[in-house]
């Protein structure tokens, strides 16, 4: 164990109260003064009273819980991490569907998929190509974006977080913009934001809470 360190305050001016004797330490939580007699107990480079020690072990371990849930992300922001990677894949799937389709489709059988009467050829829809390119390049950057984040997120990266709360937030005020005009208007779909119940419920869980406070 490490021997700590002596106050710069002359011994003789400080007196322990219990003991009346010339103090050698203070106390590292409640700062009075300690002597031989005391028997204080010596924890990560001070020492405390005996009943101190126990108060000061929780606050250091509060503290390291504190810092470990800021330099590592909690279960929950892991979770919300890879369920953005996995965004990301469908993201870069459908870039590639459109790309292929953009390519190679010269001739699609849409007649067979469809009931109504539409052009056989990819050709013969005006624009049709440069659709399905401009979506596809789009999606592809969505899909970089969505693995960015993820990324970004189990890295602790502040410019990370900061887009997720900004996209979470756009969520949970669209959902109430959407109520406040069904409510206004009188009449319409009462939809239920299941989505934006969950984030508001999800960022309000102390772990993630903590993470997200300490960075913005």
């Amino acid at each position: 164990m490490t021997t700590p360190k002596e106050p710069s305050a002359d011994p003789e001016k400080s007196i322990c109260p219990v003991h009346q004797e010339p103090a050698k330490w203070h106390c590292g939580h409640c700062g009075a003064p300690l002597c031989k007699s005391c028997k204080p107990i010596a924890l990560h480079y001070q020492v405390f009273h005996r009943e101190c020690v126990e108060k000061a072990r929780d606050q250091i371990e509060e503290q390291a819980q504190a810092k470990d849930e800021i330099d590592a992300p909690s279960w929950g922001v892991k979770a919300i991490s890879w369920s953005i990677f996995a965004l990301g894949v469908i993201f870069f799937g459908l870039a590639l569907f459109l790309g292929g389709l953009a390519l190679f489709g010269k001739s699609i059988p849409i007649r067979s998929l469809m009931t109504s009467t539409v052009p056989a050829s990819l050709d013969a829809i005006p624009g049709s190509r440069n659709i399905l390119n401009w979506t596809g390049i789009l999606a592809g950057l969505a899909g970089i974006g969505a693995v960015g984040i993820g990324i970004g997120l189990l890295n602790c990266v502040r410019a990370a977080r900061y887009i997720l709360l900004t996209v979470c937030w756009l969520e949970v005020v669209v959902a109430l913009l959407g109520w406040m005009a069904v409510l206004l208007l009188g009449g319409g779909f009462w939809d239920i934001p299941v989505f934006a119940l969950f984030l508001i419920w999800f960022f309000m869980r102390k772990p993630v809470r903590r993470q997200f406070e300490k960075v913005l």
